[in-house]
């Protein structure tokens, strides 16, 4: 008899709007949106500009709200957490790599990375391990005592993935991570990406504008105003 284990069930999104109020004209970002992501699923969102991309990043991230809809993350439907159990999921569960690294300026590249786990409250000799050993993962460990100034671009967004993978979340969110790179450094990043979240067994969904990104991932959602029109 054969045998298997069901993927677990990361994501789920049933019936997702979202509208926006602007002067006195509402734009509806998301119409009904039904979509489910598993363990290990990676995963490019394509779509024109103002499809939907970033906002349905944005409420899987839980760092905006529905207008209507269920969104569950980890099992938790986010409707039912109160905003300080959402504020513990997002840190413990979600990661995100922006195409803008945001690292704080005063801090090292260590400590940048360490961040997370400081804010979770975990003992910082460990927190400190985990992150050191993050360093190496990304080829950094020379940089460690360097500041964000003191780094390039590609560098930059190394120490940012790093920092996004420090909890092992379930899921890492991607929002066009290597936008602002050259196209030798956005392939080391995007090498660095799949491998790091093949090794954590990590959810990745990572919207592009680069068709040749989309390519290499595994399965592509593809939006249009608003809405997914193909999964593949």
């Amino acid at each position: 008899m054969t045998s298997f284990i069901e993927s677990k069930k990361v994501v789920e999104l049933q019936g997702v709007t979202k509208h926006f109020r602007f002067a006195n004209e509402e734009v509806t970002a998301l119409r009904g949106v039904d979509l489910d992501l598993y363990e290990e699923d990676m995963i490019a969102i394509t779509g024109k500009s103002g499809a939907g991309k970033s906002t349905l990043l944005h409420l899987i991230g839980t760092l905006d709200k529905p207008s209507s809809g269920t969104i569950r993350v980890n099992g938790y439907d986010l409707s039912k957490l109160s905003d300080q159990k959402i504020s513990r999921l997002r840190n413990r569960s979600i990661g995100f790599v922006f195409q803008m690294n945001n690292l704080l300026a005063e801090f090292s590249a260590l400590e940048n990375i360490m961040m997370p786990g400081l804010i979770a409250g975990l003992e910082k000799q460990t927190v400190k391990s985990r992150a050191e050993q993050l360093l190496e993962a990304v080829e950094l460990p020379h940089r460690a005592n360097h500041r964000p100034g003191e780094l390039s671009g590609g560098e930059q967004q190394r120490i940012a993935v790093a920092r996004a993978l420090l909890m092992t979340p379930a899921i890492l969110l991607a929002d066009e991570p290597t936008g602002n790179l050259d196209n030798r450094t956005s392939a080391t990043i995007q090498e660095l990406l799949f491998s790091l979240c093949q090794h954590y067994k990590i959810t990745m969904l990572l919207v592009t504008h680069d068709e040749a990104l989309a390519r290499k991932m595994p399965q592509r959602i593809v939006m249009e105003d608003g809405c997914i029109i193909d999964r593949g």
